[in-house]
């Protein structure tokens, strides 16, 4: 992680402390609002109306909706911490393993109708901005060849662009080749030649469109703050939900009883008739 990262993380914390620490005086303000309402009372009818609900209401469906929610949860979870491994990995050369990039520009998006190459060759592999890549294994220099498509490193970020010109070694440059890289829908090639040891892998077309933005939203602060906080309601639901079924049990204890003893008077009641 950079001091950038490490300074966003130490922010993040600290703003996820501030809000949980409001959410939790909200929730418990709440809920014991929720609690005296229920013991005192002012929610019997409410209680009542839950109770014939449930009577009516099939059991499957409560497991569906239990098991929805468990599944849609599984997947924010899971997709979190995809999106933390494309970010720890941002860096990492395709080499065994192949490395996932979330396209940032639209340089690659369409065919610009000044680059006759790809009109000529029929180069229809573009991907557009928020697309998800899929880097492979970088061949060796010398397989390298005009119009691949190639990722590489440009002040401290990656460019994922096409091979459109290679310089073979010569005089001024003995022990490597130079490549010319540009993007498909812009007019002019990259500002400097490209090494073979700036790159980091090669793409072969598999990608997943669209699906980088909520990647990306994921990496932000906004999104830590987001998955943190649906933590936060995960941990918290389950105890206020806790609190307020065992204080509606204890009412329906009390309508029970209560019943029990109409019932028992107009016995004695009609005993005495």
């Amino acid at each position: 992680m950079t001091s950038y990262d490490i300074y966003v993380f130490i922010l993040c914390f600290i703003v996820f402390t501030l809000l949980t620490a409001m959410f939790t005086y909200l929730i418990t303000s709440i809920t014991r609002m929720e609690l005296e309402l229920i013991r005192f009372g002012h929610r019997d009818e409410t209680i009542k109306k839950q109770l014939n609900k449930k009577k009516t209401e099939s059991r499957a469906l409560l497991w569906i909706s239990r098991i929805v929610s468990l599944l849609l949860c599984a997947v924010f979870v899971c997709t979190f911490i995809f999106a933390i491994y494309v970010r720890v990995n941002d860096d990492r050369p395709a080499n065994g393993i192949p490395s996932i990039k979330v396209v940032k520009s639209e340089s690659m998006s369409q065919k610009h109708p000044d680059n006759k190459y790809l009109f000529d060759n029929k180069l229809d592999n573009q991907f557009q901005m928020f697309d998800m890549v899929i880097c492979r294994h970088l061949p060796a220099e010398n397989e390298l060849k005009l119009y691949d498509i190639v990722v590489y490193k440009r002040d401290d970020m990656y460019v994922i662009h096409r091979i459109v010109g290679i310089e073979e070694p010569n005089e001024q440059h003995p022990n490597e080749r130079h490549f010319l890289l540009q993007g498909d829908a812009v007019e002019n090639p990259d500002k400097f030649p490209v090494l073979y040891n700036q790159m980091q892998g090669i793409y072969k077309g598999t990608r997943i469109p669209f699906i980088g933005s909520f990647i990306l939203f994921l990496q932000s602060p906004a999104g830590w703050l987001c998955v943190l906080l649906v933590i936060f309601s995960m941990v918290v639901t389950p105890i206020v939900e806790k609190k307020i079924k065992e204080a509606t049990g204890e009412r329906i204890s009390a309508f029970s009883n209560q019943l029990q003893e109409e019932v028992t008077e107009e016995e004695y009641e009609w005993a005495e008739v």
